[in-house]
C-alpha cells in the first residue's frame, strides 16, 4: 500500500473524564467522518463508550469489529491489545468502502506508547494525529493549572492525585495536539496561563480550545503528524518502550444489580462519599421515582451528569399513552419473557474507575443506595420516593 492509500488513524486519548465520549460524538456528525472506522479503546468490562458511538440498535461484542465499531474494552484493552488490534486493524483494511480515516478513542488510563504501537503494527495504517485532551476545570483545581505537572508547584500528598498527575504527564508527553476541554468552567486570564503551561510542557504540540465539543476535527487539518521514531525514542528514553498498556494501580470495577436506587439515599451517597481516588464513573441506571427512564450516568470528579437515554422496555409495554398497536404489545411482551420477574428489563450497570481502595469504598456506598425489600414492594405498590435529582434532564443524542 502507498503512502498516499495508507489509512490514517487519530487518537484521542486525555485523562479520564476530560471529554474523550463528547468530543467524539460530535465530530461523529460531521459528514466527512460518517464512514470513518472507530476503535474504542475501554479499561471497563461493559464497553459502554463503544455502545454510544456505534449506530442506533447496533450491539458490539469485546474484541470485534461490527458496524465499523471495534469495541476493545476488558482484557482486550489490557493484555490482549496488541493481537486483538492486529486482527481488527486486517478487518478495517478489507472494509467497503474503506474508511477515509480511523478514529480511536482511548481509556483515561491508557500508556501512550503501547497503544500507539500497537495501532501502527500494520504498515497499512500510519498516526495522523495523537490527541490529549486536558479537562481545563480539573487542571485548574487539581494540579494547580498545569504547573504540579512542570514541577513549578510541588505534588500534593493526595496519592489519588499524584497517580492521576503522572498518567496525565505521560499523556502529554506524546501528544501531538492537546485539546483544552470545558474551558467555559474558568476565567479566561486562567485558561490562557494554562495554555502557556501545556506549551512548556509539550512545545511541539498545537494547543487548541474546546467548550461544550466545539473544536472539529478539520481545524487540525494544519497540524502535522507526528513522527513514529521520535515517539519511539521518547518511549526509550522515559523508560515506557515496553511498558503495559494501562497506567498501574488503576482499577475498574462494575455493579451489576435489578434493583433500583432509592434516588434521595443515591444523592447522599454521592454528596458524602466522592474522593479523589475515584476518577471515573459512567454506567446505566434507574432510579424507583423514574421507572420508565434508562439513565447514563457520568462522574468525573466533584462532577456528575445525567443523561436520558432512552425508555425500559417494561414501562413502554404498559402503554399508558394508547400508541402501540395490540401486535407492538404482543412483540415486546415476547421479547420480555426472559427478562426479571419483577424489574423486566431495568437494571443498573456501572463502571467504578480508580485506584482500589477508592473504588471498594465507593462500590459499598452505592449498594447501600439500592432499593431493600421494603422499598421495591412500595415501589411495587405504586408509592412516590423523594427525588432531589434534577427533573430535566440533557436528551441523550
Amino acid at each position: 500500500m502507498s503512502g498516499q492509500s495508507m489509512l490514517p488513524v487519530t487518537v484521542l486519548s486525555g485523562f479520564l473524564g476530560s471529554g474523550k465520549t463528547t468530543l467524539l460524538r460530535r465530530w461523529q456528525r460531521e459528514e466527512t467522518l460518517r464512514d470513518a472506522a472507530l476503535i474504542v479503546h475501554d479499561l471497563s468490562e461493559l464497553g459502554i463508550d463503544a455502545e454510544l458511538l456505534s449506530s442506533e440498535g447496533s450491539t458490539t461484542t469485546p474484541g470485534e469489529l461490527r458496524d465499523r465499531v471495534a469495541a476493545l474494552h476488558g482484557v482486550h484493552a489490557r493484555e490482549k491489545l496488541r493481537p486483538s488490534l492486529a486482527r481488527i486493524l486486517n478487518e478495517i483494511a478489507e472494509l467497503d468502502p474503506a474508511p477515509a480515516q480511523v478514529l480511536c478513542e482511548s481509556t483515561g488510563a491508557a500508556r501512550p506508547w503501547p497503544l500507539i504501537s500497537a495501532l501502527t503494527q500494520d504498515s497499512r495504517f500510519f498516526l495522523r494525529h495523537f490527541i490529549v485532551t486536558v479537562d481545563a476545570l480539573n487542571l485548574h483545581r487539581d494540579f494547580a493549572d498545569g504547573r504540579i505537572l512542570t514541577g513549578e508547584v510541588p505534588s500534593r500528598e493526595d496519592p489519588a492525585l499524584l497517580q492521576a498527575s503522572k498518567v496525565l504527564a505521560e499523556q502529554i508527553a506524546f501528544a501531538s495536539t492537546i485539546i483544552l476541554t470545558k474551558v467555559d468552567t474558568i476565567p479566561r486570564p486562567v485558561v490562557d496561563a494554562q495554555v502557556r503551561i501545556l506549551q512548556k510542557l509539550q512545545p511541539n504540540a498545537t494547543v487548541g480550545l474546546s467548550a461544550q465539543a466545539g473544536l472539529l476535527l478539520p481545524q487540525l487539518e494544519a497540524s502535522p503528524a507526528p513522527n513514529l521514531a521520535e515517539l519511539k525514542g521518547r518511549a526509550d528514553r522515559l523508560g515506557l518502550a515496553d511498558s503495559s498498556a494501562t497506567a498501574p494501580q488503576v482499577e475498574a470495577t462494575v455493579i451489576r444489580d435489578p434493583r433500583p436506587f432509592h434516588p434521595e439515599r443515591l444523592h447522599d451517597v454521592v454528596s458524602n462519599n466522592l474522593g479523589t481516588g475515584l476518577y471515573r464513573t459512567k454506567g446505566y441506571l434507574w432510579l424507583a421515582s423514574r421507572p420508565g427512564h434508562v439513565l447514563l450516568w457520568q462522574q468525573s470528579g466533584s462532577q456528575i451528569a445525567l443523561e436520558l437515554t432512552g425508555y425500559w422496555r417494561s414501562e413502554i409495554v404498559r402503554n399508558t399513552d394508547g400508541r402501540l398497536l395490540p401486535e407492538e404489545v404482543e412483540l415486546l411482551t415476547k421479547r420480555l419473557e426472559s427478562a426479571h420477574h419483577v424489574f423486566g428489563d431495568r437494571h443498573n450497570e456501572l463502571t467504578l474507575i480508580g485506584l482500589p481502595d477508592a473504588c471498594e469504598t465507593f462500590a459499598r456506598a452505592l449498594r447501600s443506595a439500592l432499593c431493600n425489600e421494603q422499598e421495591v414492594a412500595a415501589w411495587k405498590a405504586g408509592e412516590e420516593f423523594p427525588d432531589p435529582w434534577p427533573k430535566t434532564l440533557r436528551q441523550l443524542d
